[in-house]
């Protein structure tokens, strides 16, 4: 063999090797390619995808490496299923037999606690004790879809803290299916870049806050899932120009709110949104949303449910109007419940009791 061929031999196998890598997360070793049933011995996160780019997910046992498993594909190749180096493992050679599926899709789209609420720092540095893109406890999510499969994972709680850390923080991901364990979900999950999702997840227990928005000019869906016993809120709202979307969502025991606008953030002011649609609560209930007028913040409420709400005996506490302050300049102050204005879209036919 001469040089040239050589060389070009070594070149083609450097490729082969960089383009294989980019078919799996670093860190993780490819289990099967696509179409082959793989097997995993314990709850494994597996990654499932080519060219950089993976949905996750968390399974056990045996499983079709395919689109109908991980709910999305990567087009343009091969796809490959892949996990931690060092996992307990097996695959299975066999072709599955193909069958079709559809990709699911689920979009769309005063008696209240005086507390305010405090900016929280979007820092990631301190809270990534678990690898990128994993469904483990301090995990930072990136540009990808994480499955857990309905485990439960959790930290702590320091009760009304401000300083605690997020168990999970979203950049422009998805997480779905997971359940925050009750005395465990510190500051719930951060969503601090992009538009982020949180579908079908369970809070046992509400620490401080189950989840917080904190990125300008994007969007925060929660759809699906619950909240246990909150004793300040569910949703804390930070990030200006941005919109919460709350449906197709649950709370069960003592809620302070299920929203606010923050009231006393760094560099505080808006307009902040939120819109909620087919929600129902089932346990006693402070003032369901807060918003500041002066800052332009809106709430736009339909099909809320609430466990022996009756109007007008106790129907006056859907939507609280506050002026919003800068951090430090004293707290927000409550200008009073409205129906049907600029701040709450929301009128008592919205509203039942049950």
């Amino acid at each position: 063999m001469n040089i040239n061929s050589w060389m070009a031999g070594a070149a083609l196998l450097l490729l082969s090797s960089a383009a294989s890598a980019a078919n799996r997360p670093a860190g993780y070793v490819t289990l099967c390619t696509e179409g082959k049933t793989c097997s995993v011995a314990s709850a494994t996160n597996v990654a499932f995808g080519r060219s950089g780019q993976f949905f996750y997910k968390v399974l056990t046992g045996s499983f079709l490496c395919a689109e109908s498993t991980f709910g999305g594909k990567v087009a343009g190749g091969v796809n490959e299923c892949s996990v931690p180096s060092g996992t307990a493992s097996s695959s299975s050679s066999s072709t599955a037999a193909s069958s079709s599926s559809s990709r699911s899709s689920s979009s769309t789209s005063s008696s209240s606690s005086s507390k305010t609420s405090s900016s929280k720092s979007s820092s990631t540095s301190s809270v990534s004790s678990a690898p990128a893109n994993t469904c483990q406890a301090g995990s930072v999510i990136t540009n990808a879809t994480v499955d857990c499969g309905g485990i439960t994972v959790g930290t702590s709680c320091a009760g009304g803290s401000e300083s605690q850390q997020p168990v999970f923080t979203l950049n422009n991901a998805t997480i779905k299916n997971v359940h925050l364990r009750a005395g465990g979900a510190a500051d719930g999950i951060h969503c601090v870049a992009g538009n982020c999702r949180l579908e079908n997840v369970v809070w046992d227990d509400v620490c401080e806050d189950a989840a917080t928005l904190m990125d300008a000019g994007v969007t925060m869906t929660v759809s699906g899932g619950s909240a246990n016993a909150a004793d300040d809120k569910v949703f804390q709202h930070n990030s200006k120009n941005s919109t919460i979307v709350i449906e197709n969502f649950s709370t069960t025991g003592r809620i302070g709110k299920l929203y606010r606008s923050c009231g006393d953030c760094t560099g505080n002011g808006g307009p902040r949104y939120v819109n909620i649609n087919n929600v129902t609560m089932n346990g006693s209930t402070g003032t369901i949303v807060g918003v500041n007028r002066n800052y332009g913040d809106k709430a736009t409420i339909r099909n809320l449910r609430i466990k022996g709400w009756v109007y007008p005996d106790s129907g006056g506490e859907i939507c609280m109007e506050y002026n919003g302050v800068e951090k430090g300049s004293g707290d927000s102050s409550e200008l009073g419940l409205f129906w049907n204005t600029a701040s709450c879209n929301v009128s008592p036919t919205d509203v039942t009791g049950f």
